[in-house]
């Protein structure tokens, strides 16, 4: 009997994906613990596994379909049990088993814009599947002998697309992973895109499918466009519409207050610079102490490291932190675990690999689940002071600007320090004001006597 393909739950918030690549095909024998199929989150690209050996017996979820949590993808039987062939390629907007409704009249107002047809639910049994591009010559199971590579589910669609043989290309991910930093020199020499007859505006990328049900979403409306100029419509990622959701929600359904305090950081970075000596292997970023300096505030004022219920305030024995990691679609969370109980040399070393894991669009579910609280570390860039927005359930986030050397008074005398703003936005259903500033004065504390980051 043939065994169901579910779509699992990949990280705390997800409620659905989209399947981005099947990377195997109706009739094709796999191994339990081989991938199947690239589905793409709003955080990151995953691999769903095969449950069990068998051979693909149907495909039920086409590409780009937008699949609920524990919906079906495919089924998986025994060798020699019928299979479902695939139905012929259909355009996206038909459905091989209802007939199309009676179409009505559009609204005046709306008599002027083209429509677009909704995506209609996959049926029960065999579903169309859209046309596949030519694959690379590293496919796996797509004729010829399975070649297995070491590559990032991105770095593997980018090579298909180009026509990139893997097999030729060392790889310096984690693991000799191929990840897309070393796909750069063919990516240098393709062909840029023919641009647009002088004076006319480029035509729009077509917007990939949204996650919502389109019922639920009323059309924006049309933005004016400067007298004389043309424009570009840059379709938004899977991961930013997420974020603009996730955003939206957050803001105006959290009741969030905002408290700043000023920081001397200047013997904090002078630890790190001594840390960064002694070091044998990695080494200790700015963003590694403000993560240890907010786990040790957090262990002292407990309601901070928290959630927000009806009933209660769920305070969480573990310091689990996340940290606002820029990718070129927009922001994804890392979250270091039981930040409490590890040395800095610890935490240093594991946020590097998230950080490289985050860049390759290579982060796993696990990396992203059950953050307690989150940073937001500006302190690269010329950001002196900013607010952030509290990623929910969480009922904080702690805004991290940049050390500037200012003077200051120290015992009769005019000195330059290294001073920072760091700015707490928090949920007044569950932080108080009081609260608050007990918080930031433990992190000040901790960052102004560095020698108990190491306690």
């Amino acid at each position: 009997m043939a065994v169901e393909v579910r779509l699992p739950k990949l990280s705390d918030e997800m409620s659905e994906a989209t399947i981005s690549r099947w990377l195997k095909d109706v009739g094709e024998s796999v191994d339990k613990g081989e991938p199947l199929v690239e589905v793409e989150t709003e955080k990151v690209i995953v691999e769903v596994e095969a449950p069990r050996a068998g051979v693909i017996v149907e495909i039920v979820a086409p590409e780009q379909a937008v699949v609920p949590v524990d919906g079906l993808l495919c089924r998986i039987g025994r060798p020699g049990e019928r299979t479902v062939a695939r139905a012929p390629a259909e355009p996206e907007t038909s459905t091989a088993t209802e007939p199309p409704a009676t179409p009505q009249a559009p609204p005046a107002s709306a008599a002027a814009q083209p429509q677009v047809a909704a995506p209609t639910a996959a049926p029960s049994n065999v579903v169309s599947m859209p046309a596949r591009p030519a694959a690379a010559p590293l496919a796996r199971g797509r004729g010829g002998p399975a070649v297995t590579v070491a590559a990032s589910p991105l770095a593997r669609r980018v090579a298909e697309e180009l026509g990139i043989d893997l097999t030729g290309v060392q790889g310096t991910g984690i693991g000799g992973k191929i990840v897309m930093a070393d796909l750069q020199p063919w990516l240098a020499q393709a062909p840029a895109p023919e641009p647009a007859p002088t004076g006319a505006p480029p035509v729009a990328a077509p917007a990939p499918p949204s996650p919502m049900p389109p019922a639920s979403t009323p059309a924006p409306a049309a933005m004016p466009v400067a007298s004389g100029g043309g424009y570009e419509d840059v379709p938004h990622s899977t991961l930013r519409r997420t974020i603009a959701r996730r955003m939206s929600e957050a803001k105006g359904a959290i009741p969030h207050f905002y408290m700043t305090v000023e920081v001397d950081v200047t013997d904090a970075l002078g630890l790190r610079e001594r840390l960064n000596a002694a070091l044998e292997d990695g080494r200790v970023s700015v963003n590694d102490l403000m993560i240890k300096a907010t786990a040790q505030a957090l262990e002292r004022v407990p309601n901070v490291n928290a959630t927000y219920a009806e009933g209660a305030l769920r305070r969480f024995a573990g310091v689990h932190i996340g940290f606002a990691t820029a990718i070129e679609e927009g922001l994804v969370t890392p979250v270091v675990r039981d930040c409490q109980l590890k040395s800095i040399g610890r935490i240093a070393r594991e946020t590097a690999a998230l950080i490289e894991k985050a860049r390759n669009r290579a982060l796993a579910a696990e990396d992203l689940q059950g953050g307690t609280f989150t940073i937001s570390n500006l302190g690269m860039t010329e950001v002196v002071e900013f607010s952030a927005i509290i990623n929910p359930p969480q009922v904080g986030i702690l805004a991290i600007a940049k050390p500037v050397e200012r003077p200051v008074a120290d015992r009769g005398r005019v000195v330059l320090r290294s001073l920072l703003r760091a700015t707490l936005s928090a949920d007044h259903r569950a932080v108080d004001g009081i609260t608050g500033a007990e918080f930031l004065k433990a992190f000040k504390d901790v960052l102004e006597h560095p020698e108990r980051l190491m306690l």
